[in-house]
Parts: C-alpha cells; structure tokens; sequence
C-alpha cells in the first residue's frame, strides 16, 4: 500500500500547489461538495484522565474549556488503552493493540508498520471532500522501521510539524523541531506555545475552499513536571519549587517518587494544565476567526493521568495511567463546533460507552467517507462510529463493550480488560508474568457504577458475582483475539476458563 502512495507523493504535492496558488475566482467555482464538509480539529492531551479534566472535576483549572461545557458534547464513559503508543495508535487506524503490536511505550518498541491503513489515508482514499491533512507537535509512532522522521508523511499527512519519534518528545524547552521529516533547528519556545503557532500559521496559510483535518497532540500535562511561562498559569512564582524524580530509595526532601502520588507537584501540575488549557483557548479563538466553514473541535486525553498527581478515587493499589483500573483508561471525551456550526454537534451529555478507537469511524463519516468497515484495507476494525449521537445525543451508543490491554511480547506483561454498557469490569492478568498490581489475582472484576474505586474485587471478596456475565465476558475477549492471527500476542483463555470453573465449583460448595 505504502510504496504506491510513495510513487504518487510528488503528484501530490504538485496538485497541492496548484490548489494553493489558484486566484480565488478560480478557487470559489470548486465543487460545492468541497464547502460542505467540516474542518475537524483534533486536540489531543498528553496524560489527562477524568480527575482533573474539565467538564469532569468542578474544580479544574481548565477554566477555558469548562467554559465550554455546556456548549460541548461530553462523553462520560469514554475508554482509551492504559498508556500513549497503543491509544494513539488506536485511534488512527481504529484497530486494538493486539493486531498492531503497538502496545509498548518504550522508546526502544515498535511503532505503526506503513501497512496498517490509517485514518489521514482513509480519509483522503474516500472523502469528495479534498481534505487537508496535518498533524503536529507529539507523534510517538514513528520509529526504523517506518520511515523514522518521514513517517507521518509516509502514513497520509500532507503536513508534520513536531517531533515525530520519542526521542525529544518531553523537552518543553530547547528541543529540535521537525518540518515534514527534516529539522528546522532548536527551539527555545514553549513547546506547547510552538505546536499552537504552527497549526494557526498552516490553517492560515491555506486555502480556504478546503477542509482541514489536523491532528494536534500536545505534550502537557505529561511529565517532567515543569513551570510554563508565568503568562500561561496563575500559581504564582514557582521558583524553587522543582522536585527531581527517583525510582528507588527513600526520596529526599527536593525528590519525589516516580509512579506515586506526590501533592507537593500539584502546583506545577496545575500550571501545566492552565498553559495547555489557555494555548487550546487561544488556537480554537483564532482559527474561529479566520475560518470560512463550520469546524468540529474533538479534545481528549490519551489515557488517564499519571500516578504522581493522580486525584481520582480508590485507595487500594496503584490505579492510574498504565493501569487497567478506571484511572488508568477512563478518559475526557468533548466536542464541539463552531459558532457557525448550525447544529453540527448537539450539546449535552452522553452515557454512552465509547472507544477512542471509535474516533476512526466516527471522523471518516463526517469527512464523507463512508464506507463498510469491511472495505477498504481488508483487515478488521473494532472501531464503532457515534456521528449520530453528535446530532441526537438521545440515540443510544453502538457498542456492548469496550476493550483494553497493556504489554507486548517482549518485556511489559499483557493484561487484558473488558468494560460493559452496565459498568461490570472484568481484567485478565498475564499467567505467564503476572503484574505487581493485584497481587497474584489472575482475575478481577468490579462492578464500577457501584464501586468507582473499584476496591471490591467481586471475585475474591464473595461469591455474589455473575459468574455467567463474568464467563460471557472472558468470550468476548477470546473472539476479539481470535479475529486476528497471533503474531503481537499470546492470548489463551484457557488459564482463565480454568479458574473460573474453580470459582464456580468453590462458591457451589459454600452455599450448600
């Protein structure tokens, strides 16, 4: 797929040109189809689960985007997979880890092949809509193997600004800065600052009888913890405040422990979030101004926040970012348009269950690119498209379950969860490398809409858990897995069958 879409690229770029430079007479006798369809831009938050998250918290300091609740779409049960790689790379091919191998974060780990079809192609392969394609600031799927640097150019974008491989991704000062695979030098502005110019200079600078979809993925609120410049925040001098991080021995009293809850980095946690809260203000505003179509802004965490200056509930264990807990994979999800949107997206809230993933069927028709999700690239896609319920927030959610995993072959143990339209949580630990989290627990269950803290494990603590609804959700599981050959994982629902009939057999035997 990939090397034809080489071959075409100096095309591409020669029909680009010609676009751009057409006098504007020219440029307004463009089919009507062209006008028609939406700019859509996606904001994308680094680390940011329900916690903190504006329209979520009553007390984030996200004061611009909460401002915009009440004219948003707000999903309240909107799942990611537990860390940045795989649900990135969910949402832009709208396939699970498991058939991608994208479930690793390490630097070191493979990345998105140029095989899978991602949602910049399929939107330019089926939309009459002429779409632009651009993405900035964090990339995080480019690696060796794909094209290194050239790599979002290489997946259907016809523009990168940012950094497209790990290396550098978390300096927020003094960072190279990549233009469509070549550097354009250090720079020494915020890097959240950076990524807004670069998106406002592009959306300018194009032409304005075609629709845009930008990717845009900050870096903030991930870690390091860093003060923004005191323009963006309101906490006050910071100086002197900075805690260096440790992973092992007792910290001292400038150090803090790395994946635990450390409320002396609040501060400058808060900061972080009100630079990225009024950079998003100030893109949002500015392309509002400019624009000459309707724009659907979609903002989102790419899983949730990190265990340092995690605020959400539940005290038993560790059940933030990297998790399979709530904490970990439940994530902001709201949208809204334009003020001349004329109803493009409906305000109020859904309780429906969604996936990130499902951000590929639901942007692929709205751009009009509507096609089976058999077609196409041939492979299976467990993304569900919610356009409808952006124009009748009353229609009920698509999907019976939302599925999760962390780890890979190589070093990070699988664990594997399932999330039903009641709230029930069923998580699978890796037989073979159990975690630390749970103990040795093969097996958890939680009933969330009860338990958001999900402290009660259901299958250990008593024997009132639906077995049948626990068993019936161990299926889903295995007939997601056994819809894809093996290659990126080992799954075998045989350890858990076996200790589901010990439970079964176990709780028989204490009630007789």
């Amino acid at each position: 797929m990939k090397p034809q879409s080489m071959r075409n690229l100096p095309g591409r770029i020669a029909i680009g040109l010609v676009v751009a430079l057409l006098p504007a007479c020219t440029q307004q006798a463009l089919p009507d189809n062209e006008r028609d369809y939406p700019t859509i831009v996606l904001l994308i938050a680094d680390d940011l689960g329900l916690d903190v998250a504006p329209c979520h918290d009553p007390d984030s300091v996200m004061k611009h985007l909460a401002a915009r609740c009440e004219a948003s779409l707000v999903f309240d049960r909107a799942y990611a997979h537990p860390v940045c790689t795989p649900s990135r790379a969910s949402l832009m091919t709208g396939r699970h880890p498991f058939r991608t191998g994208t479930g690793d974060v390490r630097q070191s780990a493979r990345k998105l092949s140029l095989d899978e079809e991602t949602l910049a192609e399929r939107v330019r392969a089926n939309s009459p809509g002429n779409y632009i394609m651009g993405a900035f600031g964090k990339w995080h799927l480019a690696d060796d193997e794909n094209g290194a640097e050239h790599n979002p150019g290489l997946q259907g974008f016809d523009i990168f600004e940012g950094t497209p491989r790990q290396h550098d991704t978390y300096r927020f000062y003094d960072y190279d800065w990549m233009r469509n695979g070549v550097s354009v030098g250090n720079q020494s502005t915020y890097r959240t600052t950076r990524i807004v110019d670069a998106v406002i200079e592009n959306f300018i600078s194009s032409p304005s009888s075609r629709p845009s979809l930008y990717w845009v993925s900050f870096t903030n609120p991930h870690k390091p913890y860093h003060i923004p410049p005191s323009a963006l925040h309101s906490q006050g001098d910071l100086s002197g405040t900075m805690l260096r991080e440790i992973s092992k021995r007792q910290p001292g009293p400038d150090e803090y422990h790395a994946n635990r809850r450390e409320p002396r980095l609040d501060r400058q946690y808060n900061a972080m979030l009100e630079a990225l809260d009024n950079e998003i203000e100030r893109l949002v505003t500015r392309m509002d101004e400019v624009a000459t179509r309707p724009i659907i802004y979609i903002f989102l965490g790419d899983n949730g926040s990190a265990a340092e200056v995690y605020r959400g509930p539940g005290s038993a264990g560790y059940r933030a970012k990297a998790s399979l807990y709530e904490g970990g994979i439940r994530v902001p999800v709201q949208i809204w348009s334009s003020h001349d949107g004329n109803g493009a997206v409906e305000t109020g809230r859904s309780d429906a269950l969604v996936h990130l993933s499902d951000l590929f069927l639901t942007i692929s028709e709205l751009t009009g690119s509507r096609i089976a999700a058999s077609e196409g690239s041939g492979r299976t896609l467990d993304s569900v498209s919610f356009a409808g319920i952006l124009k009748d927030t009353d229609r009920p959610g698509k999907r019976d379950f939302a599925y999760v995993e962390r780890g890979n072959l190589a070093m990070m143990p699988f664990a594997y969860g399932l999330v039903d339209a009641a709230g029930f949580k069923l998580i699978l630990r890796d037989p073979v490398r159990p975690t630390g989290y749970a103990g040795d627990v093969l097996m958890e269950f939680y009933d969330t809409a009860r338990d958001p803290g999900e402290t009660s494990n259901l299958l250990v603590s008593t024997c009132s858990a639906d077995l049948s609804r626990v068993g019936f959700m161990l299926e889903e599981i295995t007939r997601l897995h056994a819809s894809e050959p093996q290659k990126h994982t080992t799954f075998s629902p045989d350890p858990y069958r076996s200790h589901l009939a010990g439970l079964a057999s176990r709780c028989a035997s204490e009630t007789q």
